[in-house]
């Protein structure tokens, strides 16, 4: 627990981002928010949001229903649209820590809110720009022959496999790396945030590609899985450095919710 001086006056005491004040005699009570821990809340609210509007859609209506069948993956401006939305739920709360460390490094410099949304569009991005690299790849099969069940639990079961592979381990140490922001941030603030989205973003593609491509298959409407997906991701992205016996476990795991879905979707 540490003093400062800062918003509160003497006696203030910073807990967890939060100004708490700690005058002798008065009731505490929140004041304002950390710009970090602000900033980490302004991105769970944006991916809350999105979240809600995945399950309304799944709901409500049958324009989410992306999935490999009759209608396959749909237009590319629906699939972008989609994708982008699912996204942001899925993967802006597992870079909340990276956020957390380059608002932290940038506060009380000009420009840090514009610098941090540019971080996280950035990071957006790049995972548009594998959503597109899938649609792409996937757009010129023929889809009357495929069984969504077999082949949405068959890339379950690769990401199992993926997950045992060098790239994926070196990823997710890159990922846990990038949110460490050793030494002060170069260039501008703007150039930095767009470099550290894009690095970020391209480390979290080699530690979740598998599980985002057969996330495709499987389709956006299956919100079920979509949270389940979600949990291992976080997993992936959040949890302390596991020994090797932890990612096997954890890829056996995912191995088996492949068999789950090729038995149940």
């Amino acid at each position: 627990m540490a003093l400062s001086d800062q918003p509160g006056g003497a006696g203030s005491v910073l807990r967890a981002g939060l100004w708490i004040a700690a005058v002798p005699g008065q009731r505490r009570e929140p004041i304002e928010l950390a710009p970090p821990a602000l900033a980490v809340l302004a991105f769970v609210i944006v991916a809350g949001v999105a979240w809600a509007q995945m399950l309304g859609r799944t709901h409500s209506s049958a324009d989410m229903t992306m999935t490999m069948g009759r209608r396959g993956l749909g237009s590319i401006k629906t699939f972008s649209t989609d994708w982008v939305v699912m996204m942001t739920a899925m993967m802006l709360p597992s870079a909340t820590p990276l956020v957390f460390a380059f608002v932290e490094s940038s506060e009380r410099r000009r420009g840090w809110r514009s610098a941090t949304a540019v971080l996280g569009l950035t990071y957006l991005a790049m995972w548009l720009a594998f959503g597109l690299i899938c649609y792409l790849l996937l757009t010129p099969v023929p889809m009357s022959w495929l069984e969504k069940s077999v082949v949405g639990g068959a890339a379950l079961a690769l990401a199992g496999v993926y997950g045992l592979t060098p790239i994926k381990r070196a990823s997710e140490a890159s990922c846990r790396e990038a949110c460490a922001l050793h030494g002060p941030l170069p260039f501008n603030l703007t150039r930095s945030g767009a470099v550290v989205g894009a690095k970020y973003g391209l480390s979290c593609i080699g530690c979740s590609a598998a599980l985002m491509a057969a996330m495709v298959i499987i389709g956006m409407s299956s919100f079920g899985w979509i949270v389940v997906i979600s949990g291992v991701v976080l997993v992936y992205k959040l949890a302390p450095p596991p020994s090797w016996g932890q990612t096997l476990v954890l890829s056996v795991a995912v191995g088996g919710l492949g068999i789950i879905y090729a038995l149940t979707a």
